[in-house]
């Protein structure tokens, strides 16, 4: 026998199209919303990221800046120690230390006219 299609189940059958496409709507509309949500989280989650590394990194430009300034003052040290046993030497052996200057001069002398 076949099946006749009455007035009212061609509405229901409107009606559950029309209540499947709300439904669909409302699920498009709670996955923007989910979409929306989860990128907020991945940019808060990468700037925390950022600032985390920018911290390192001034941190370690600061350690570097102050271990440059540690190998300055060192240098600073160590050319006023040798400046001091040079000074030391010279006022020990006057004479020598002429001797030498004299000879470097002339050394020098004799390289820069050629």
């Amino acid at each position: 026998m076949p099946t006749t299609t009455t007035g009212s189940q061609s509405d229901f059958n409107r009606n559950r199209t029309d209540g499947s496409a709300s439904d669909i709507e409302a699920q498009l509309q709670q996955l923007r919303e989910d979409i929306r949500n989860l990128a907020r989280s991945v940019a808060a989650a990468g700037n925390e990221k950022a600032d985390e590394v920018k911290g390192k990194a001034r941190r370690a430009a600061s350690d570097a800046a102050d271990a440059s300034l540690q190998m300055v003052d060192a240098a600073r040290e160590q050319a006023k120690s040798l400046e001091r046993d040079l000074e030391r030497q010279i006022r020990s052996n006057p004479l020598q230390s002429v001797a030498i200057a004299a000879g470097v001069g002339f050394l020098f002398a004799l390289i820069t006219r050629r």
